[in-house]
């Protein structure tokens, strides 16, 4: 399975249409193998439509966030990060691992969260692994280069599965922690103790 691309045509439309940043990755291969992730994990959940994926394990309440909004959110702020840096320092980052990486780095969501009832808990899976790990495993399994395979590990702000490597790594934890801590403080929940 490693390096063959399933996803059917149906996938990759409905992927593109509820991702549509997606398009915006220059990079054929790249697109495409960021897609087969998308895909794979998909069907390996217990999820019909990718808009029903709940973003937090937690109390389910009207106006959950789900992982595609959160996921479209994570990459206009790491846009605009981007942007704010480059113009600010002289510098040139690699855009198409920015927005891999920001539309994968949640992605093992798919498989660790699971509805149960009311609530969304952690799937025998998600007791296992560190949020990051698993997504960065598929990813490296069907491909994508290692500085977007970091992204995904390296972008949790509650536990990282690694370090970030490159500036785009830490845009995308970045936008991941303020995302997070401010839904917290949105929610009356407080903020997560820092690591």
């Amino acid at each position: 399975m490693e390096g063959e691309l399933t996803a059917t045509e149906r996938e990759r439309q409905i992927l593109m249409e509820r991702l549509p940043f997606i398009n915006r990755i220059g990079d054929g291969i790249l697109k495409d193998l960021v897609i087969e992730v998308w895909a794979r994990l998909w069907r390996e959940s217990p999820y019909g439509d990718i808009s029903d994926v709940p973003n937090f394990t937690r109390e389910l309440s009207r106006g959950d966030e789900t992982l595609v909004q959160h996921t479209n959110t994570m990459v206009r702020m790491s846009l605009a990060m981007a942007q704010e840096l480059e113009q600010a320092y002289g510098i040139s980052l690699n855009h198409d691992n920015l927005l891999a990486g920001a539309i994968l780095h949640d992605v093992d969501k798919l498989v660790l969260y699971g509805r149960q009832g009311d609530s969304v808990e952690l799937t025998e899976l998600g007791r296992k692994v560190t949020h990051g790990e698993y997504g960065a495993g598929v990813a490296r399994q069907v491909g994508l280069p290692e500085p977007v395979v970091n992204i995904i590990a390296s972008h949790s702000p509650v536990k990282k599965a690694a370090l970030p490597a490159t500036i785009e790594a830490v845009i995308v934890s970045s936008c991941d922690k303020a995302i997070f801590q401010s839904y917290r403080l949105m929610t009356g929940e407080g903020l997560w103790p820092e690591q």
